[in-house]
């Protein structure tokens, strides 16, 4: 059994992606094993996967780096349903220069929640249902204002993108959670009397899923 809080957690934004580096493919295996010549990738590397399957989109930590190879730190790609033959075609860009969001004083999250097709058959009545899909997620960030500190450029660069970039949270524990979220920020604070102006941050999720690293 766990209790863990999220006081103490930081914020960071990825204001660099570089050139997108071809992958030629990635094995069936945990952790899945990505071919791409001469990718010049370092272990602990950042990298967002751009191809056409469930990695579409995911952040990934690079490992036990090869000239041609590396494996996808944590991501388990056994499964030939989830990952048939030919999935990991595509390219990978290396996420940089980190820019922490200070001066945080609420992260909410919303949707995921799963949606259901109901029917009823005629000769019995009963009611029956099925999973569909999960509405798309998204976390809104709240700061104080500051337009003079470093991150309050990078958003409304990132704004301005409309790109995928990179999100990064660091746990308390030292535990890491990546993201590929859209950014929407214009920057106006709020003017509430006697109380800080502040900013809202919105971040739509590109991949439906987070990548966890552990301390």
């Amino acid at each position: 059994m766990a209790s863990a809080f999220p006081n103490g957690s930081t914020f960071a934004i990825a204001t660099t992606l570089a050139s997108p580096v071809t992958v030629s493919g990635i094995t069936n295996a945990s952790p899945g094993v990505a071919t791409a010549t001469a990718h010049g990738y370092s272990d602990g590397g950042i990298l967002l996967l751009n191809m056409p399957s469930r990695l579409d989109q995911r952040v990934v930590r690079v490992d036990n780096s090869d000239t041609n190879t590396f494996e996808l730190e944590g991501v388990d790609t056994t499964s030939t349903a989830q990952y048939p033959s030919g999935f990991g075609v595509g390219t990978a860009q290396l996420a940089t220069s980190f820019v922490s969001l200070s001066q945080v004083t609420d992260v909410t999250s919303s949707g995921g929640e799963q949606q259901f097709n109901q029917w009823t058959y005629l000769e019995d009545g009963r009611q029956r249902q099925r999973p569909t899909f999960k509405n798309a997620r998204a976390l809104s960030v709240t700061l104080d204002y500051d337009p003079a500190l470093a991150w309050h450029a990078a958003l409304l660069t990132a704004d301005q993108a409309g790109t995928v970039y990179v999100i990064r949270a660091t746990l308390p524990s030292g535990a890491v959670i990546y993201w590929s979220m859209y950014v929407s920020f214009d920057g106006e604070p709020t003017f509430d009397i006697n109380q800080n102006q502040q900013v809202t941050l919105s971040l739509s999720f590109a991949a439906p899923v987070s990548t966890r690293y552990s301390a």
